[in-house]
């Protein structure tokens, strides 16, 4: 005669996250939407410009011979393949050139937006209309900014990816419109199937001189990962009992020292209304975001100057952690030798700013970053300097991003004239947020060379009116240009 075990187990954090997920309203104060709408377009203007970046390339060959005619469109093709497949391919766009978005929370930072592509590839499968596609990424925002307060992926050597596969599921969960049954074991699946390490951001080069290609897909591909558990649960998969909290889950592999269930609880109240997808940090130049502040003084201080000839030193005075991670981390970093390596340098980043006036994805092409006289300058006449009066690591990294993870920059010209850009938050910041004007502008700049003017217009105004959407499929259709036949690089 059979038994059956009647202990049960219970993993709270599972059970939270999925009540969450389920049941949080999808009644979102106006200026909610309109960040929503702006994390949207932000991350669309990001995968426009990578186009033909050679992650693209190779994301484009790895996904064809699965190609399907009724899947998820590849942007800027007329190829089509399973949601999950289309938003991998489609969100290694994001990370091509560091030009997406980005979260700072209490223990941990990442990038939100490697969700984005794979929620929209989805909502594009079950012909979502645009209102449910805003609802379910501002949940997926809400979720990652609840989890990198409650959890650090530092102390087990993690990828921040880990934390932003859960705000996939949450997301994806949502427009699946996964019960808090189904949502449950979605989260279980995806806490326990996959963990990245983070050796993607060791900063050693690879036989090209460049960092590693995988970091253009470590973020799609936890985002696969979590689309593939929404639907596993949805099909009826069961995930394992305690998928956070048993003896070897998800928690004890991160191998924090608190209980994150206080926070994750305080911050996942459905009671309250979604607030943070409004409190993401975004970019209006292709590099890393603690060299932004760097650039807008650059450019402050550039604006001064007639004539660089004139120019005796650049001179940057940057926060700690800006400084750590543009000088210290990196091996040469007044030499670059590549794209990658050059926009890690903040001496390269503030001298190229300086020298053109602007930044933008052209700023690091390899025969301008190998130029000789630009190396000169770079390696001889940018000197970069941490000044702990605009943010110390001791503070915290939380406190130096919602300060703007300041730097300031001056320029001495021959005859001892000196200009200076001051340490001001960025464009993009929380608290310079992008205008709708901004926001257009960016879709622009990075769609205009591989869609024609009349498709970067119909893209703009489908983004600019994106509740009004009735079915994604009609947005995505937009998207499936020909990006080689247009293309103007």
């Amino acid at each position: 005669m059979s038994t059956v075990n009647t202990i049960e187990y219970q993993d709270e954090i599972a059970e939270l996250l999925a009540d969450f997920t389920a049941n949080v309203s999808d009644t979102v104060d106006v200026n909610i939407r309109e960040a929503a709408k702006r994390a949207l377009s932000d991350s669309i203007a990001v995968g426009l410009g990578a186009l033909d970046h050679p992650a693209s390339h190779i994301a484009r060959k790895f996904v064809t011979p699965f190609s399907t005619q009724h899947g998820s469109v590849i942007w800027g093709t007329g190829m089509r393949a399973h949601p999950d497949l289309a938003g991998f391919v489609n969100g290694s766009l994001l990370r091509c050139y560091d030009y997406n978005d980005f979260y700072v929370g209490d223990r941990n930072s990442g990038h939100p937006s490697d969700m984005v592509a794979g929620l929209i590839s989805v909502a594009e499968w079950v012909q979502a209309s645009g209102e449910e596609l805003l609802v379910s990424l501002a949940v997926g925002y809400e979720m990652v900014g609840a989890i990198f307060d409650g959890y650090s992926t530092a102390p087990g050597g993690w990828d921040y990816t880990n934390l932003t596969g859960i705000g996939a599921v949450a997301a994806v969960g949502r427009i699946l419109g996964l019960d808090a049954g189904q949502a449950r074991e979605a989260f279980g699946i995806n806490a326990t199937q996959h963990f990245a390490s983070d050796e993607v951001e060791s900063c050693e080069l690879n036989s090209r001189g460049d960092l590693t290609l995988w970091k253009r897909f470590n973020g799609t591909d936890a985002v696969r990962n979590a689309i593939t558990s929404c639907f596993l649960a949805k099909a009826g998969v069961e995930a394992p009992v305690r998928p956070f909290t048993g003896k070897n889950g998800f928690n004890q592999k991160l191998a924090n020292d608190h209980d994150p269930l206080p926070i994750l609880s305080e911050r996942l109240d459905k009671s309250k209304k979604l607030s943070r997808v409004a409190e993401t940090y975004m970019k209006l130049w292709p590099v890393g975001s603690m060299a932004q502040s760097a650039i807008r003084a650059a450019l402050e201080a550039r604006s001064k100057v007639n004539d660089t000839n004139r120019i005796r030193e650049v001179r940057v005075f940057s926060e700690e952690g800006a400084y750590e991670h543009f000088i210290e981390m990196r091996q040469d970093p007044y030499h670059s030798l590549s794209r990658e390596t050059a926009d890690h340098s903040m001496p390269y980043i503030v001298g190229t700013a300086v020298l053109d006036g602007y930044i933008g994805i052209d700023s690091f092409d390899l025969s301008r970053v190998l130029d000789e006289e630009r190396q000169k300058f770079v390696a001889n006449q940018v000197k970069v300097t941490p000044d702990l009066s605009l943010g110390a690591k001791a503070d915290g990294k939380l406190s130096r991003a919602s300060r703007g993870y300041l730097s300031r920059v001056e320029i001495e010209l021959n005859d001892g004239t000196i200009v200076h850009g001051e340490a001001k938050p960025f464009p993009g910041h929380p608290k310079a947020p992008f205008t709708n004007e901004e926001i257009a502008q960016k879709v622009t700049q990075n769609a205009m060379p591989f869609a024609s003017p009349a498709v970067t217009e119909q893209i703009i105004e489908a983004l600019g009116t994106f509740e009004a959407v009735t079915n994604v499929r009609d947005f995505t259709e937009i998207l499936s240009f020909d990006w080689a036949s247009t293309n103007t690089n």
